[in-house]
């Protein structure tokens, strides 16, 4: 039997290793194909906004995953939620973006729920996934987000330590949140960091989506 193919879109080299290790850990039988343009974050932050230029890659990108044979694709990067949203109407396969899973797993926990982002624009991009998937499911939940600065800095020095120990402080920061979601594929690692700063429940994007693209898959 083959074996499920899903297609993984970055924007940064950074998400790659957390994928690969959710998978590892969620879905080892899948073959993952990993797609990489590692300007798309760069171009986003000099952008107040999406642009057409913008949405037209992420549309190039899934169309060349399905293309490629992807039975499914996921979106690794934060703060292209709408363009994701166009992509999906138009390939024939589930197209995943990637924080729905988490998001979906976070309410779960209660209503009140703290967001911790390392790339700015990424914060009010999934502040309005987040509200579109209350009006679809009628969820009272609140997010509050939180921009650690000079994170992301230190991941792209190769300073992965400084990088999770400034996640874990600003988690350790967070008062009276149900729980703590990580908002970037890339700060996955900083996971564990967090949990010990804090007695708040953490969750992860990476291992999230992984969970609901093997459940469609089991689905279908």
């Amino acid at each position: 039997m083959d074996r499920t193919r899903i297609a993984v879109i970055h924007a940064t080299h950074a998400s790659t290793t957390p994928v690969a290790e959710a998978f590892a850990r969620g879905w080892s039988d899948a073959e993952v194909t990993n797609i990489l343009d590692d300007g798309l974050s760069r171009d986003r932050q000099r952008q107040p906004h999406l642009t057409d230029s913008l949405r037209k890659r992420i549309q190039g990108l899934a169309t060349y995953a399905y293309d490629s044979g992807a039975d499914a694709v996921l979106f690794a990067c934060s703060s292209f939620g709408e363009a994701i949203d166009g992509a999906a109407r138009q390939i024939p396969i589930p197209i995943l973006k990637p924080n729905e899973a988490m998001f979906r797993a976070a309410i779960a926990y209660g209503d009140d729920l703290a967001l911790l982002v390392t790339f700015e624009p990424a914060g009010p991009a999934m502040a309005a996934e987040f509200e579109e998937l209350g009006e679809l499911e009628n969820h009272s939940a609140q997010l509050t987000t939180v921009y650690v600065p000079d994170a992301l800095g230190a991941l792209h020095r190769g300073d992965l330590a400084t990088h999770d120990s400034l996640i874990a402080s600003a988690a350790g920061e967070v008062s009276g949140a149900s729980a703590i979601l990580l908002g970037q594929f890339s700060m996955a690692s900083a996971a564990v960091a967090c949990a010990q700063a804090t007695g708040t429940p953490i969750l992860s994007s990476p291992d999230a989506a992984v969970r609901q693209l093997r459940a469609l898959h089991h689905k279908n």
